[in-house]
């Protein structure tokens, strides 16, 4: 199995008010849906894709974050009832001591699985983590803790990386020197890393801080490259036999961006969007807290 994550932050499944969804222009995701569909709290079964509305609240009163969001996406932990609290931005040292013992990536590593983070780093970060400047954010973390090598500017351009803006356009405004790409492309490097491994994750967070800003046209331009990103994965992913089952689930930690009447994060449900190029019974997700077990799960049976 070559299981792919795609984890889209503050993307949740608002109404149809205030949300660049109802605007953007989806096709690929419109054809895995059967229709225009992600928004509203959706259960969809469309030919090999499934979609859940999932939980992020954890039972914990507040406005979910992304610190304890991220962490129990990951680990399967519940990292806000463990606080008391939905804590935001990076994890303390609480929520990094279950990180360092139920990361994703470690449990898979315990299991003998081959896993990688897509995500290129510029060559300054290490320097601005050492220098205070920069914190490790739980995806880093929860590589670092299976063990997993951060990709740097060479990678990326072997086709083995992606920057967390898909295009490269911020990657170069840091300095690095690299072409910009479409997002169909980088797709398709993902699902290229995908064969190669059996559990990539990549990292989107244009959404969330879209969110944040409350542009319309920014966030539809965002949705829309997520869009054509999914588009070139799927169209690698689809031509691949059977005999190479692929799949991938597309989540979030927290609602912000289907919801720009607000500047904060929301309390709506995030999507669990699943596809894969063979049948394949997908459980009823309920919440961000199944997913990891149900990965583990799946590869322990192998």
């Amino acid at each position: 199995m070559h299981f792919t994550m795609i984890f889209a932050d503050g993307l949740g499944m608002g109404t149809n008010r205030d949300n660049p969804f109802i605007e953007a222009n989806t096709p690929n995701l419109d054809r895995l849906l059967g229709g225009h569909f992600l928004w509203g709290e959706r259960e969809i079964q469309h030919n090999n894709c499934h979609l859940y509305s999932v939980d992020a609240l954890m039972g914990v009163r507040g406005i979910p974050q992304s610190a304890t969001g991220q962490t129990a996406l990951w680990t399967g932990i519940n990292a806000a009832k463990h606080l008391g609290y939905h804590l935001n931005a990076y994890p303390n040292e609480k929520l990094m001591e279950i990180i360092k013992d139920h990361s994703i990536f470690k449990q898979l590593a315990d299991l003998g699985k081959k896993a990688t983070f897509a995500n290129a780093f510029t060559r300054h970060y290490e320097q601005m983590i050492e220098e205070g400047s920069r914190r490790h954010s739980a995806s880093t973390l929860c590589a670092q803790a299976g063990g997993v090598r951060l990709k740097r500017r060479e990678d990326l351009l072997e086709g083995k990386a992606i920057y967390q803006d898909i295009t490269n356009e911020i990657f170069r405004k840091k300095g690095e020197d690299v072409p910009l790409i479409q997002p169909w492309e980088a797709g398709g490097n993902l699902a290229k890393m995908s064969l190669e491994h059996d559990f990539v994750l990549f990292e989107y967070f244009q959404t969330d801080i879209r969110g944040h800003k409350r542009n319309m046209q920014g966030a539809i331009a965002v949705i829309e490259t997520l869009d054509e990103f999914l588009g070139g994965y799927l169209s690698r992913a689809e031509s691949i036999s059977a005999h190479e089952p692929m799949a991938f689930i597309l989540t979030s930690d927290h609602g912000n961006m289907e919801d720009l009447a607000m500047s904060t994060h929301t309390c709506n449900k995030v999507p669990a969007l699943c596809w894969s190029n063979f049948e394949f019974g997908w459980p009823a997700f309920n919440s961000i807290l199944d997913i990891t077990p149900f990965i583990v799960h799946l590869f322990s049976k192998e």
